[in-house]
């Protein structure tokens, strides 16, 4: 007797509750009454034997049984879906839940506006987006994709490289009139250089520079530090000091003027920017989806780079 593959329904019904986190949003996804819903989760727990949700007028949980079967049953509702786009082809329109993860400033700036043209084209599809400098675990927490920026080591994830991401180095001109233009990286030493700090542990981030075969870096650590990327942006053009920041950040004070980039002569290639999901979804139509606009919106050559002349 399979208690599950007899009432794959219920099953369904329940991943959709706790991924909604109400009976009234799984209702509106699965176009049924709420009272049909909470009856299939309720129907489902007597079955089995076990509670899945813990209930109240105002919240809605998992139990530790109900966290243990949505994670099992997720991924095989993800392969019957990802079975059905294979057999009838690639016309499947993207719907229903895409959970996805970026670094901060990547993601508000690059992109949250890809995500904003994905809903506009697939309207059935609902995005729930992280964007948080963490490194998550995609099978844990239940995530579809993640953009990194680096290297990927795990062997059990797709890990597919986008683009080459640059860091420039830059300061505003009344700073550089002040205090003078850098040529090399040593000379780094004498100027205020705003860090990116982690919090957590209290360390700066190394700023790392490459001429030909030299390689040189220094670990900044001015009279002001801060863990948001574009809260040292408004530091640098204001005048504080020297900042490295990603291109993507730096890009519109350089357009217009509010930041002079320096030591470009000694900029290093630039990390790899890597579209990350698990193999058993590359099937899905949301995943495909979602790769195909995180391709077209960071190419090999970054648009914004190539405006600035890198």
């Amino acid at each position: 007797m399979y208690i599950l593959i007899d009432h794959l329904k219920h099953v369904l019904n329940f991943v959709r509750v706790a991924d909604s986190g109400s009976f009234t949003a799984a209702a509106h996804r699965l176009d049924i009454s709420t009272a049909s819903v909470s009856k299939s989760v309720s129907l489902l727990e007597a079955k089995l034997g076990v509670k899945l949700l813990n209930r109240t007028t105002r919240n809605l949980s998992l139990t530790d049984d109900g966290e243990l079967l949505l994670q099992r049953c997720r991924h095989i509702l993800l392969e019957v879906e990802a079975a059905e786009a294979e057999v009838t082809g690639a016309s499947v329109t993207p719907r229903g839940k895409l959970r996805v993860h970026a670094p901060v400033g990547l993601g508000r700036k690059v992109i949250m506006p890809a995500l904003l043209s994905l809903t506009a084209r697939y309207p059935e599809l609902s995005i729930n987006a992280d964007f948080s400098d963490r490194m998550p675990n995609l099978a844990e927490e239940g995530l579809d994709a993640t953009i990194r920026i680096g290297v990927t080591a795990d062997s059990r994830v797709i890990a597919k490289t986008l683009s080459r991401l640059r860091y420039v180095t830059c300061a505003s001109p009344a700073y550089l009139a002040a205090h003078g233009m850098p040529a090399t990286p040593a000379e780094l030493e004498r100027h205020n250089c705003l860090a990116y700090v982690q919090w957590q542990t209290g360390r700066y981030h190394e700023w790392d520079f490459q001429k030909g075969d030299e390689r040189y870096t220094i670990t900044p650590g001015g009279n002001l530090n801060v863990n948001h990327p574009e809260a040292i942006l408004d530091a640098v053009v204001a005048g504080a000091g020297i900042a490295r920041m990603a291109s993507f950040i730096a890009e519109s004070a350089v357009m217009d003027g509010r930041l002079k980039l320096i030591l470009t002569d000694w900029m290093a290639p630039g990390a790899p920017v890597q579209l990350v999901y698990l193999p058993n979804r590359h099937l899905s139509p949301r995943i495909r989806a979602f790769v195909d606009a995180m391709t077209e919106a960071l190419p090999p050559q970054l648009p914004w780079e190539k405006a600035m002349g890198l």
